[in-house]
């Protein structure tokens, strides 16, 4: 063995090395990548081989079709030269005319000089005698349209004799073509079948030899596989003091094996810190016993702030029986009225009201009303009382009619007009309520905040002496208004509507009565 064998050996040891220290994942893609190469690279060779075979095969026939379409417009043309020298009509004329324009076209682009090959001396002939037909032809319907009878006898003759000798070129010329491809098409017809079976033994070569790469990269990844399913099932047992497998492999035989020692050796010191974490769960479980007090403190702190409100409910009590004591009766049924409107707060907070209990307590509210601002405003009402049985959110009411006296009657000093509306709406089996005022109207801008804010479930501005009164009636519109939807599971039971004659009506509609 000479120095460049020995050197083409050490080449090829030194890639067959480098192959196996590679991943398996590697050895599998670099396998298929190289046999799908080969095999694509001879799939596209076949294809291409194929394609021009084809490709000349239909380029030989293709004289043959260009001929025959050649001599089908020729054959046209003299007919209709026939056509309009018996009949004269302008169909036959505008036909020759046309069918002359397509023969011209292809005449054209046949032999134009003499040659020495005979197929090409055939299409120079071709050429000539239809020059020579055109002309004739042309001179023969022109004298036709002259009514020279003399010319018209000649060049009639002419053309057609010229046309007799045109087509038996065409057809000598055409057999000849199609002699010669036919004889091509034998040939590579052989030769693409013999293609054809080249590539089929090629390919299914490949194949064989991807299936034997891909089955030794297989056995080399399933061989060590029993060891590793050994370990497995060991430590499904929870058998932990097994033997680590300290693999020096690269590949992803080594990385799963690496993969079980790191396990292994973090499942020992998992079990080494077990005492740590029930330390910790200790630590939580105090915090949690901390949390617990903080709440319960919280709550009595709560518990505490009701205090205030029933110490001051008491008080306006004590204040209305002394009121009544000393005579002073309106005094009396102005603290009453206070007294039952705080009662009513205290004693339903959060819970459900009645349609009735709410006029109930809006009455109250009105009175006390009345009392500050005189006969500033004037109230009034129409209930139908079979609605007054009907379940809804607390003090939901009152905030609308507060609404209308700090914001819509602002700005009014006299015959200010509120109006309570509940209606039974029998068909639809819903009950409707109107707030309405003959006021300054709502706002647009501040309205579609409102609207779109309780849309959107926007956090609720909390009143503070830092915001202006439109920033405090968007809060509790929008707290109605949300408080309704959330109540009924609808969201078409609030609107605000703009009066005819000025003001704001708020609608409220209460579903499946």
């Amino acid at each position: 063995m000479n120095d460049k064998e020995k050197l083409k050996m050490s080449f090829l040891r030194k890639l067959f090395y480098s192959f196996q220290d590679r991943s398996v994942r590697s050895q599998i893609l670099i396998t298929f990548i190289i046999s799908t190469v080969v095999l694509a690279f001879t799939v596209i060779f076949t294809t291409g081989i194929l394609r021009q075979t084809m490709s000349t095969v239909g380029d030989s026939y293709q004289t043959n079709a260009d001929l025959d379409k050649y001599l089908t417009n020729i054959t046209e043309a003299e007919n209709a030269m026939e056509s309009y020298m018996q009949y004269r009509t302008f169909e036959s004329i505008d036909k020759y005319f046309h069918f002359f324009a397509l023969s011209e076209e292809t005449a054209n682009q046949l032999q134009s000089k003499p040659s020495s090959i005979y197929t090409r001396q055939k299409e120079y002939i071709i050429r000539q005698l239809s020059l020579n037909f055109f002309n004739l032809s042309g001179s023969a319907i022109a004298a036709r349209r002259a009514n020279n009878n003399a010319d018209i006898n000649y060049y009639y003759t002419k053309s057609v004799q010229c046309f007799s000798f045109l087509r038996e070129e065409l057809l000598s010329l055409n057999m000849m073509y199609f002699k010669s491809n036919a004889s091509e098409y034998e040939l590579n017809k052989a030769n693409t079948t013999i293609l054809i079976n080249t590539s089929i033994a090629l390919m299914f070569i490949i194949l064989i030899c991807a299936i034997l790469l891909i089955y030794i990269s297989i056995s080399r990844i399933t061989q060590p596989l029993s060891k590793i399913s050994t370990v497995a099932r060991r430590v499904a047992d929870r058998d932990f003091d097994v033997e680590l497998f300290n693999s020096t492999r690269h590949d992803e035989i080594g990385n799963i094996c690496m993969a079980f020692d790191s396990m292994i050796i973090s499942i020992r010191d998992y079990i080494d810190t077990i005492f740590e974490t029930a330390k910790k769960e200790n630590e939580l479980r105090e915090k949690e016993i901390e949390m617990r007090a903080l709440i319960t403190d919280a709550h009595f702190k709560a518990l505490q702030e009701q205090i205030q409100p029933h110490f001051l409910f008491n008080t306006l009590n004590t204040g209305a029986g002394l009121a009544m004591i000393e005579g002073a009766d309106k005094t009396c049924y102005f603290l009453e009225q206070v007294a039952d409107f705080l009662r009513y707060n205290i004693q339903h907070p959060g819970q459900d009201a009645t349609i009735k209990g709410e006029l109930g307590m809006l009455d109250n509210y009105i009175y006390i009303m009345s009392v500050r601002f005189g006969n500033r405003y004037e109230f009034s009402k129409e209930i139908d009382d079979e609605t007054l049985s009907c379940k809804m959110p607390n003090m939901i009411l009152q905030p609308l009619v507060e609404n209308c006296i700090k914001h819509g009657l602002k700005d009014i000093t006299e015959n200010g007009k509120i109006k309570i509306t509940v209606k039974y709406d029998s068909e639809s089996d819903e009950i409707n309520i109107f707030i309405s005022d003959n006021g300054c109207g709502f706002d647009p801008e501040i309205k579609s905040k409102i609207l779109k804010a309780s849309e959107s479930n926007e956090p609720v501005i909390v009143n503070s002496p830092e915001i202006n009164q439109n920033e405090h009636i968007s809060t509790g519109l929008v707290n109605v208004i949300s408080r309704l939807k959330f109540y009924y599971k609808r969201n078409d039971v609030f609107n605000i509507l703009d009066n005819e004659n000025g003001g704001t009506t708020f609608f409220i509609k209460i579903p499946n009565v």
